[in-house]
């Protein structure tokens, strides 16, 4: 892990979700590589542990904030617990799914729910922190999302469509905010071994090309700055590819200039690395 992280971003990071699995990978590389961490989720008493055990084990500061990232009211919430922080990373991790079944055998509130954690929460937090990572001319957000997200399906099909927005959205920032100095990317991890998916699928264990939260959070980190999207393991690299065979970054290039033909914007072309 570079320690140039601290340099290139600044003292804090934001890690959304952070409770454990990927988010929690997340906020000990961040600790480890110096920066100072707010930790975002539900479970107080998870947060409370995690963040005495990163001050204790990497002398940086922490603070939580409990919240549920569907609340209606979270970015305020956000707004206000880091009004005095320099916030230089975003990592917005969050939405496994939890069970299978088609669309119309859920209640409608469960899907509006996955829209509101998966589509309005890292929305929300982006344009926020965003906006002033772009003021200051450096920052990076990172985006969570699954092979999921590379299609339509039966039995998770409003996971995968929310998963979808936040590819298609970082893909976005990358090309909006590269300019100004701000590094956005959408990380796509596949099968991995978090405790919640254990809990929802005990089976889920032994899992074919199963990685670590470790892995995924390592693998994402090393390539922030590099591209817009990034697919975790190379067992799910072999699958993503043959599912998006084109280079994202030519097709993010392509449409950025199609749009601003359209609408009379100005564009241009960014250098980047693929997956």
């Amino acid at each position: 892990m570079s320690p140039s992280l601290r340099e290139r971003y600044g003292p804090w990071a934001l890690v959304a979700g952070a409770s454990d699995g990927i988010g929690e990978a997340f906020a000990r590389a961040l600790a480890a590589a110096g920066l100072n961490l707010v930790l975002l989720a539900r479970r107080a008493q998870l947060l409370a542990g995690l963040a005495a055990d990163l001050e204790g084990e990497h002398g940086i500061s922490t603070r939580c904030l409990t919240a549920d990232l569907t609340a209606t009211d979270i970015l305020s919430q956000v707004a206000a617990g880091t009004s005095d922080l320099e916030i230089g990373l975003l990592v917005y991790n969050a939405g496994a799914t939890h069970g299978a079944a088609h669309v119309l055998d859920k209640p409608l509130g469960a899907s509006l729910g996955l829209v509101a954690l998966n589509c309005i929460g890292p929305l929300s937090l982006s344009h926020h922190f965003g906006g002033l990572m772009r003021e200051r001319g450096r920052g990076g957000i990172v985006l969570l999302s699954s092979l999921a997200s590379l299609s339509g399906g039966s039995y998770t099909a409003v996971y995968n469509a929310t998963k979808s927005f936040e590819l298609i959205l970082a893909e976005g920032l990358w090309h909006e905010l590269k300019p100004s100095g701000v590094d956005a990317m959408c990380l796509i991890a596949g099968a991995t071994r978090t405790p919640s998916m254990l809990q929802s699928m005990p089976s889920f264990a032994s899992y074919p090309g199963l990685m670590t939260a470790q892995q995924v959070a390592e693998e994402g980190l090393s390539f922030l700055g590099r591209g817009p999207v990034w697919v975790a393991g190379e067992h799910n690299r072999a699958i993503a590819r043959r599912l998006l065979p084109n280079s994202r970054v030519a097709q993010v290039n392509a449409l950025s200039a199609a749009s601003a033909g359209i609408f009379g914007k100005p564009v241009q072309d960014l250098a980047g690395e693929d997956f």
